[in-house]
């Protein structure tokens, strides 16, 4: 579960960084870099201790980088309703493949 903080003064965006680790769920071989989030608070923010307990949770399963995004994405967007969200997971190291970015925003 991810907390969140109720606001009631103007934040113009708000960014996170977040390394992670999983392995992938269609070839079973490790890969590893940062979830970014970039979002547009309305009324609420994300609480980032709890933030971070969510994303080493939903990494410690099998899972794909486009898994892995929407995961986040859907579970951000009905937490905390931003006016704008990006979820972008930056795979770094990968036994598998080159380095890669997949990501979701609200605009597309």
């Amino acid at each position: 579960m991810i907390e969140k903080i109720k606001i009631d003064y103007k934040i113009s965006g708000t960014k996170l960084k977040i390394p992670f680790s999983s392995i992938c769920s269609i070839i079973s071989k490790p890969f590893e870099g940062d979830i970014i989030i970039e979002y547009h608070p309305i009324d609420f923010v994300l609480e980032y201790v709890s933030f971070e307990k969510f994303i080493k949770n939903v990494t410690k399963d099998k899972t794909t980088a486009e898994e892995l995004a929407n995961t986040i994405f859907q579970k951000v967007k009905n937490t905390i309703k931003p006016r704008y969200l990006k979820v972008l997971v930056d795979i770094k190291k990968s036994e598998a493949h080159q380095p890669t970015e997949v990501w979701i925003d609200t605009n597309k």
